[in-house]
């Protein structure tokens, strides 16, 4: 799958794993599959490659986030719940503000620049 075969040095991603086996995937800068291939770990020599810096929260921030995504999880976790308009506006009047501030303020300041242009170029 993907535009060609796996080379060495590509970079890819774990998609899956299982018993010694793992689905890795390598993709482009657009997010398009170069390739998808099961590898068994013995097939090849893999390195874990992380280059991308760390974005710190300070624990109340990871509280307050915690607790809000626990919240959207409740309402979203079943279609009875999100489907039902008054839960839906329930929802949002009350947590916007928080929305908002998570948004504007904790995690756009903590974004790498690189990445608020390209959202911003969108």
């Amino acid at each position: 799958m993907g535009t060609r075969t796996p080379k060495v040095g590509d970079i890819a991603t774990v998609v899956d794993f299982y018993d010694g086996a793992f689905d890795l995937e390598c993709y482009d800068k657009g997010g398009c599959t170069i390739w998808l291939e099961t590898f068994d770990s013995k097939d090849a020599e893999f390195e874990i490659v992380d280059n991308l810096p760390s974005i710190k929260l300070s624990q109340n921030e990871f509280i307050e986030l915690f607790e809000f995504m626990e919240k959207a999880n409740e309402l979203f976790h079943q279609p009875m719940k999100y489907s039902d308009p008054d839960m839906v506006r329930e929802f949002a009047q009350a947590n916007y503000p928080l929305i908002k501030k998570f948004y504007y303020e904790t995690l756009w300041d903590k974004l790498p620049e690189a990445e608020k242009e390209q959202r911003l170029n969108e």
